[in-house]
């Protein structure tokens, strides 16, 4: 009888030991089995009429605590393991400064939205707009009230890009003070629209730092019309957000290509800004 009391101890105790190193994920589920397995077997051997053998049955639950002690610490280790992956995945893909997406995601979100199913032939609605951002005046924002200053505006821009745009929307920080704002199933009226209400937000001035005053220039490129990769929807956005610059700054200009070597003066609507650039 002893030599079967001492198998089945053993069994349960490897038993127990997988348990607290395998179900590190569930926790509470992994205690419940530790439990369910010991307490039988410590009150079989407390109510053993064997010499001593209830000495066994009183460590038994000391063994438990043990393990399920074991257990938990088994999921910090493994709780810590997954809030630093998840930390590393969100260096890689996303800007420290403002935690926008970063270039690399940029360029992922570009893949996955050209890649969905595009808008029907009848709709108005582009299958992806593009916005390229540029700070107007921020070089001097930077360079009068410091670097401090530069990256608090920076984080304050951001905040006030994810506010203005939809929910489906993404802002991303390319570098420096350029951004791109990637926006799906859009017609040119609501680009208008939409660009109109970030010039207005950005040019706001910061509590932080009322005198330090910028605004941003955008260029607006739309697929199909302008390019299918993200290369040449960046490369048209890019160019029309330099000829917004280049017409007085705070504005925008919307690319529009149009027959090679036929130049046109950029369009202005009734508020100034730059509507349309042909290139």
């Amino acid at each position: 009888m002893l030599p079967l009391i001492l198998l089945a101890g053993i069994g349960i105790a490897n038993l127990v030991g997988g348990i607290s190193s395998r179900n590190a994920g569930t926790p509470r589920y992994g205690a419940l089995l530790i439990c369910i397995l010991t307490l039988p077997f410590a009150v079989a051997t407390i109510l053993s009429p064997i010499p001593y053998m209830f000495l066994v049955g009183v460590q038994t639950p000391l063994y438990t605590v043990g393990m399920i002690f074991l257990l938990l610490e088994n999921h910090k280790v493994l709780l810590d393991l997954h809030r630093s992956e998840l930390s590393n995945r969100q260096m890689a893909h996303h800007d420290l400064l403002t935690g926008l997406p970063n270039r690399a995601q940029n360029l992922k979100l570009f893949g996955e939205l050209l890649a969905g199913p595009a808008p029907d032939a009848t709709s108005p609605k582009s299958k992806l707009t593009v916005f390229c951002l540029d700070l107007d005046g921020f070089k001097a924002v930077n360079d009068g009230f410091g670097h401090a200053t530069g990256d608090a505006v920076l984080v304050a821009v951001a905040e006030r890009l994810r506010a203005t745009v939809r929910d489906v929307d993404f802002a991303c920080r390319l570098g420096g003070d350029e951004f791109v704002i990637l926006l799906p199933d859009l017609t040119d009226d609501e680009a208008v629209s939409i660009a109109r209400r970030v010039i207005a937000r950005v040019s706001e001035p910061f509590a932080f730092a009322p005198a330090a005053r910028i605004g941003v220039s955008i260029g607006i490129a739309a697929a199909p019309r302008d390019g299918a990769t993200a290369g040449e929807l960046l490369s048209a956005a890019d160019r029309a957000m330099y000829e917004a610059k280049r017409c007085g700054k705070g504005g925008f200009v919307i690319h529009a290509p149009c027959v090679e070597n036929v130049s046109l003066a950029p369009a202005m609507d009734a508020h100034g800004e730059v509507a349309v650039l042909a290139r």
